[in-house]
């Protein structure tokens, strides 16, 4: 069957990312790769140095540690942690051993900061040096990403009034964050509301009735109190996700043109010529392998753009004619929002966990 593999974004740091890190860490087949990311990891946080590190990250990050012992799941509200564990739960899954040579994959969809693990998925490594070298500067760019994305994020910090105010009316626990998602209005009708809130915009575009917004926490608090009664009204609902800064929107701009100072130590990426396979881009419909840099589409596309997925999920499963979706998780969110996209469309597409797949390549 022709297969697309399909990439989740940050939707997936909980605990269940957790789990799902510890069984693959389990694995004795999976020792060299683990071994790989922790010195990379070693290696970052040597690179930006301490005073960078108490500035980005509330823990003293330790992944070889957290898996051996306890892991703080609180750990993962950190957009840095959360990021790289999810890239480092994708890419698990595609080691050259983990799959046959013949497995029907004809081109890989990343959701926000699933777009990297996309990419490396459409590299198809088969040798695993090759593997494990692209794991490693793979894996530094997404990491020195986050970092550099909260260290020239100036949020307008929210007053803890207005944050407390917000507790005590929603109920959930669910702390303020600089993103929030609405369910239940429409991209024009969110567009209209949003006017007027210059430091505010709508950054993904999930389904017809799921969008985002990306700005400060105090900003998204304003717009929802002088919204609250009306969205009531309409039955939308509203909640703050766990991302500590405001991907997908311009305001990380000057962190993707930081990272560009950090290529040397990432070393050195695969071309859009490295791309075995279409990988496509999540700001319009377009195939990658087209691309004349992929470092700079991730930089854009994770950091800055925002994300339009219905067209970019039915150009990927229409262009390349897929009838099998393989989820590589690690949370469901890609998986609902295209099922969603797809609805009206007539083409019948199957979808799968990386977990069946893997079992049936091997």
């Amino acid at each position: 069957m022709r297969t697309l593999l399909l990439f989740d974004g940050l939707g997936g740091t909980n605990d269940t990312l957790v789990a799902a890190l510890r069984e693959l860490y389990a694995r004795p087949e999976n020792t060299a790769y683990f071994h790989t990311v922790f010195t990379v990891l070693d290696d970052v946080l040597k690179y930006i140095g301490n005073e960078t590190r108490r500035t980005v990250l509330p823990f003293d990050f330790s992944l070889k540690q957290w898996l051996d012992g306890d892991f703080p799941v609180v750990a993962l509200r950190n957009s840095i942690v959360a990021g790289i564990c999810v890239h480092v739960c994708q890419v698990c899954h595609l080691q050259p051993t983990a799959r046959g040579a013949d497995d029907g994959v004809v081109a890989a969809l990343g959701h926000s900061i699933g777009l990297q693990a996309a990419v490396v998925a459409g590299v198809r490594a088969r040798r695993v040096d090759e593997f494990l070298a692209l794991v490693a500067s793979s894996l530094k760019l997404v990491a020195l990403s986050l970092v550099r994305g909260h260290q020239l994020d100036e949020a307008r910090v929210a007053s803890p009034e207005l944050v407390s105010r917000y507790l005590a009316r929603d109920g959930k626990g669910r702390t303020p964050s600089p993103m929030a998602s609405l369910t239940g209005m429409s991209r024009h009708e969110l567009s209209s509301a949003v006017r007027g809130y210059d430091r505010l915009s709508v950054s993904l575009v999930n389904s017809p009735t799921v969008q985002v917004l990306s700005g400060s926490t105090a900003d998204l608090l304003d717009f929802y109190f002088a919204h609250e009664d009306a969205f009531a009204e309409a039955r939308v609902s509203w909640t703050f996700l766990s991302n500590s800064i405001p991907f997908h929107s311009s305001r990380l701009a000057p962190a993707a043109l930081r990272v560009r100072d950090d290529l040397a130590f990432i070393g050195p990426m695969p071309g859009a010529d490295a791309l075995k396979v279409p990988v496509y881009a999540t700001d319009a419909p377009r195939n990658l392998q087209q691309s004349t840099d992929l470092v700079q589409e991730f930089l854009d596309q994770v950091l800055v753009r925002p994300i339009e997925w219905e067209p970019a999920a039915r150009h990927a499963i229409g262009d390349a004619g897929i009838e099998r979706v393989v989820d590589c998780g690690p949370g469901p969110a890609a998986r609902r929002f295209t099922r969603e996209c797809l609805r009206a469309d007539a083409r019948p597409v199957r979808f799968e966990s990386v977990q069946q797949f893997s079992r049936r390549a091997r």
